[in-house]
């Protein structure tokens, strides 16, 4: 495995959460993670992390990064430059939404808010 990483920053539009997706595949690719099961789930996390700061934060931008180090420690950070933070509900069953930031504390190794960033960690290991 090796170092790879990427930023960028986009209007706080639904659309842009595909292109975090894509750009997320190409850097974990450019690392050496081959795993799909391991790249989907990374994916998964950056589309949760980044719809919840487009639909609830407040600017209108966001600023995203990615990076995965030699070991296959992913970091994933998303500034909504915002000041309320994520949390994680109890969705009911007919609920559209409420569910995002819940598999995110479920599938990643650890979460959390700093200032106007949310990050997690997962770890794609030697995969």
């Amino acid at each position: 495995m090796r170092s790879a990483h990427a930023a960028m920053s986009f209007d706080a539009d639904p659309r842009r959460v595909e292109a975090a997706r894509r750009v997320t595949a190409a850097v974990l690719g450019r690392a050496g993670v081959r795993d799909r099961d391991v790249v989907g789930t990374v994916q998964l996390l950056v589309s949760e992390i980044v719809t919840n700061a487009i639909v609830h934060g407040t600017a209108n931008s966001v600023s995203f990064q990615v990076t995965c180090d030699p070991a296959g420690d992913v970091l994933i950070q998303v500034d909504d430059h915002s000041s309320g933070g994520p949390e994680v509900r109890e969705a009911g069953p007919d609920d559209e939404g409420g569910r995002g930031m819940r598999l995110v504390s479920f599938l990643a190794r650890a979460w959390g808010r700093k200032g106007t960033c949310t990050w997690c960690t997962f770890t794609a290991g030697s995969a």
